[in-house]
C-alpha cells in the first residue's frame, strides 16, 4: 500500500503535521473544512501545554532560536475566533469559553463525543530532571457530527418525532423540532475552549499584559503577538501514512457494538414508545437520539432537550458504547488494532534517540524527517490515537471488554489502568511524549546522569510500567526496548491488513 507523507517544514526547532483523517468512514470534504477548520484550531492546545510547562523549558535551558523562531507551521487561511455572544472576557483578559450548563458527571459519560477535561493537574517533572523534547499528538475539538452520522441522527430524530402524540412531556419540543446540525466541521465551543485553555495557562504564569484575543492563534494571543504559529503541512487522506488508521482487513467493532445496543437499547425504546405512541424505534435510533445529546449541546452551548430524554444510568451505557467501539476497532480488542498506530511510534522512537526512522509499515522513507527539534506537535484523529496507544502498550486493560455485561461504574481493571474512551480521547485529547534528562540517585546511592522519557495522557502521568517506570519515568533505552511491537514493524501483521 503506498504512503504518503507531508515533510515537516524545515524549521530550527519546531516540526509539526497534521492528517485530516476521518473520525469514520464518510465521503470525502474539501480540505478547508476537515484540514483547515478543524485540524488547524487544535494547534491552540499545543500552545495550551507549552506554556504551561514554560516556566520549567526555562529552566533547562532550550536553544534560544526556539524563542526568536516565526512558527511557520502553517495555515492557509487565516482563522478568527468565533464571535458569539457566549464568550466572555474575564477581568484578568482571558477569553473564557461559554460554560455548557451541563453537570461534568454528564459530559463524562459522552465517550468520545466528551469535551476535553484534565484527569489530572499538570506535574512538572521530579527534581533533577530536565525536558530536552516534547512530543504532541493530539485531537481535535468538538465538532459537529460527521455526514454519515448526522444523516443517522437526523433519521432517528424524524422517527420519534412521527408519533401520533406525545404523552411525555419532555418530548414535547419535538412538535415543531428541526435538525440543523452541520456537518464535520468546528463548532465554535470546541474553538473557544481550546483557545481558553491556552491563554489561561500563558497568562497565569508569564505575563501580566493584556493581549489582542482576536486571533485564534493561542500562542500569538498568549504571547501578545510574540509567536505566530500557523499550520500548512496536511497530510491527505487518500493515502496511508502514520497519522491515519488505515487497514481494510481490520474490525471495525460493529458486531460487538450491535450487541451491546440489542442489551441496553431495548428498554429506553420501550419507554420513548410508551411517551410517543406511534412512533417505531429501533436499536439504532435509540442510540442516535442520545448521541444528539452531546452534539446538540455542544453546537448551541446549552444543554439540548434531548439530554432530558435519558437518564445517567442509561449515558452509562451509552459510553460503554464507545469504550467498546474504540477496543475493539483499533484497540486491544482488535487483532490488527495496534498496527495502525505502529508508524507513528516508530517515528517517535527516531525523534527520541534522534536516529533514522526503522519502520516498514506506513512511513515513507523518502521524504524528510527531521530529527533535530525540540517541540514536534502531530494532529489527527481518535481512532488513530487509541491505536498508538495499544501499540505502545498504554491503558492495557487485564480484562478483555464484554459486550454483553457492563462493568461496575468505575470499570477500572486492578492494575490501575481503565479503558475508558472519555478519559483516553475525549474531543481535544492528547499524548504528550516528554524527553528528559535527568540526575537521579544510582545504585550505589551516587548520582546519576540519565536519559528519561515520561508519557501524559490527558496531563495525567502515565505509570509506564511496561519498562519499569518509577515515578513515571522510564529510561530511554528501557522505554525503547519495551516497544519491540513497533521496532519490528508489527510482527507481519502490517501485512495482514491488505493480504
Amino acid at each position: 500500500m503506498p504512503s504518503s507523507k507531508n515533510a515537516p517544514p524545515t524549521l530550527p526547532t519546531v516540526a509539526a503535521h497534521v492528517a485530516a483523517t476521518a473520525d469514520h468512514s464518510r465521503p470525502r470534504r474539501e480540505w478547508v473544512t476537515t484540514g483547515c477548520i478543524r485540524t488547524t484550531v487544535t494547534f491552540v492546545v499545543l500552545a495550551a501545554y507549552f506554556a504551561w510547562t514554560w516556566p520549567w523549558y526555562l529552566k533547562q535551558g532550550l536553544p534560544s532560536d526556539l524563542l526568536q523562531t516565526e512558527w511557520s507551521v502553517g495555515v492557509a487561511q487565516e482563522i478568527r475566533l468565533p464571535s458569539h455572544s457566549g464568550l466572555e472576557v474575564g477581568a484578568e483578559g482571558v477569553v473564557r469559553a461559554p460554560p455548557l450548563g451541563i453537570p461534568k458527571s454528564l459530559q463524562t459519560k459522552w465517550a468520545q463525543y466528551s469535551p476535553w477535561h484534565a484527569l489530572d493537574k499538570y506535574h512538572a517533572p521530579p527534581a533533577g530532571c530536565n525536558i530536552t523534547q516534547v512530543n504532541i499528538l493530539q485531537r481535535h475539538g468538538s465538532r459537529y457530527p460527521n455526514a454519515d452520522d448526522g444523516q443517522n441522527y437526523s433519521s432517528a430524530v424524524d422517527h420519534l418525532a412521527s408519533a401520533d402524540k406525545f404523552r411525555d412531556k419532555r418530548l414535547k419540543f419535538l412538535e415543531e423540532y428541526k435538525y440543523d446540525l452541520g456537518a464535520d466541521d468546528l463548532v465554535p465551543f470546541g474553538a473557544s475552549q481550546t483557545f481558553e485553555s491556552g491563554q489561561i495557562a500563558y497568562k497565569s504564569r508569564c505575563t501580566t499584559r493584556r493581549f489582542d484575543c482576536n486571533k485564534l492563534d493561542g500562542f500569538a494571543a498568549a504571547s501578545h503577538q510574540r509567536y505566530q504559529p500557523y499550520l500548512n503541512v496536511i497530510i491527505s487522506e487518500e493515502y496511508n501514512n502514520t497519522l491515519n488508521n488505515d487497514c481494510p482487513n481490520a474490525g471495525d467493532g460493529t458486531r460487538e457494538m450491535e450487541i451491546w445496543r440489542s442489551a441496553f437499547a431495548p428498554p429506553i425504546a420501550k419507554r420513548l414508545s410508551r411517551g410517543a405512541p406511534g412512533a417505531e424505534l429501533t436499536n439504532d435510533d435509540v442510540f442516535n437520539l442520545m448521541a444528539m445529546c452531546p452534539f446538540e449541546s455542544v453546537a448551541k452551548e446549552t444543554m439540548s432537550p434531548f439530554c432530558a430524554m435519558f437518564t445517567e444510568d442509561e449515558f452509562r451505557a451509552f459510553e460503554y458504547h464507545g469504550d467498546l467501539e474504540k477496543y475493539y476497532k483499533t484497540g486491544y480488542g482488535e487483532k490488527l488494532g495496534p498496527i495502525q498506530g505502529v508508524g507513528y511510534v516508530n517515528e517517535l522512537l527516531a525523534r527520541l534517540t534522534g536516529t533514522p526512522v526503522k519502520d516498514h509499515t506506513t512511513h515513507n522513507a523518502s521524504l524528510e524527517f527531521p530529527l533535530d527539534r525540540v517541540f514536534y506537535a502531530d494532529f489527527t484523529h481518535e481512532n488513530l490515537m487509541i491505536a498508538v496507544y495499544a501499540a505502545m502498550g498504554l491503558f492495557n486493560v487485564t480484562v478483555p471488554l464484554d459486550p454483553r455485561h457492563m462493568p461496575p461504574p468505575d470499570h477500572e481493571d486492578p492494575s490501575g489502568q481503565s479503558w475508558v474512551a472519555s478519559r483516553m480521547v475525549p474531543f481535544s485529547s492528547r499524548m504528550v511524549t516528554e524527553r528528559l534528562a535527568c540526575v537521579r540517585p544510582g545504585t550505589d546511592g551516587e548520582e546519576e546522569e540519565g536519559t528519561y522519557v515520561r508519557v501524559l495522557v490527558n496531563d495525567k502521568v502515565q505509570p509506564l510500567e511496561f519498562c519499569g517506570g518509577e515515578e513515571g519515568l522510564c529510561e530511554l533505552e528501557k522505554f525503547v526496548e519495551s516497544q519491540k511491537y513497533a521496532r519490528k514493524s508489527g510482527n507481519g501483521d502490517f501485512d495482514l491488513c491488505y493480504g
